[in-house]
């Protein structure tokens, strides 16, 4: 994998943080992997009960679970979701395309190192698992 560019974060709460972030052009790169290769969607997003039927049928089918178990594994509930203030800021650097429109909030997929959205899943969604202090 390529060496990712070092990007400056600055004026974020007083912080001044430099580390590798994805590109524009890795961004667009990855997100088709995903589409292609682990059936990113559905394309066209909803939180309608009953949008696309056919994407969540065939997702569930590939997680081996049922329509309703598949609709609840979205990203914003995955392992590798980061919508934290700070991934948000680095996330701002990269340009919006047409999968950002209408697909909720954006975070970041660390296991695909992609922008992603809270509204979307993907075959490789994993259990995020909650940590709670005593």
């Amino acid at each position: 994998m390529m060496k990712k560019p070092m990007m400056i974060i600055e004026g974020f709460a007083g912080l001044r943080e430099s580390e590798p972030f994805i590109t524009t052009a890795e961004n667009k790169k990855n997100t088709k992997v995903v589409i292609d290769d682990w059936m990113l969607g559905p394309k066209n997003p909803s939180n309608e009960r009953d949008a696309n039927p056919e994407y969540w049928i065939a997702l569930g089918k590939a997680m081996q679970v049922d329509e309703t178990e598949a609709r609840r594994r979205r990203c914003s509930n995955c392992e590798y979701y980061d919508n934290s203030t700070m991934t948000q800021a680095k996330m701002d650097k990269i340009p919006w395309n047409q999968w950002d429109v209408d697909a909720g909030f954006r975070g970041y997929c660390h296991k695909f190192e992609f922008v992603c959205h809270d509204l979307r899943s993907c075959q490789a969604w994993e259990e995020r698992e909650f940590e709670f202090e005593d």
